[in-house]
């Protein structure tokens, strides 16, 4: 009788130590996903940001054509071919970013990235440009139940 008492006691604590380890590892695999999906957000954010300030490419011709700078903008060796919807002084660009590399692992990730414009953008008594950009980075390109997003939102 005693060591079936022992051996119910042992089985209950085994059990115990290995549903908190089963718990933790399904915690670290979140986290390293979420970790993955928050990089591909910054790429896609570092992506727009350079074509925006350095380069000029989200910008529009006195005719309201996109830049052509556009038309050869790349990241991540995918062209943005961006869709463009707007008329006047304030414009959107969207695109996506697919095949981002996350570290030394096999992980291919994706970024989808909209530019907001506005050269008209009243602020007091001043007039100026401003500037919203979303990256939104997932884990995974495929729609999956495990599928993550973050985002990055920056303004200027």
């Amino acid at each position: 009788m005693v060591a079936v008492v022992t051996a119910g006691i042992l089985l209950i604590v085994a059990m115990s130590i290995g549903g908190v380890a089963l718990k933790e590892q399904v915690l670290s695999t979140a986290n390293k996903e979420s970790q993955t999906a928050f990089y591909a957000a910054d790429t896609g954010m570092e992506c727009a940001l350079y074509w925006d300030q350095k380069r000029g490419a989200f910008t529009k011709d006195e005719n309201g054509n996109p830049s052509p700078l556009l038309a050869s903008s790349v990241c991540n060796g995918v062209n943005l071919s961006p869709e463009t919807d707007g008329t006047g002084t304030a414009y959107s660009y969207k695109f996506m970013i697919s095949g981002i590399k996350v570290g030394d692992g096999g992980a291919t990730t994706c970024s989808v990235v909209k530019v907001d414009k506005d050269t008209n953008y009243q602020d007091g008594s001043v007039i100026r440009t401003k500037t919203d950009i979303y990256a939104y980075g997932y884990n995974t390109c495929e729609p999956s139940l495990s599928r993550l997003e973050r985002g990055i939102e920056g303004r200027y």
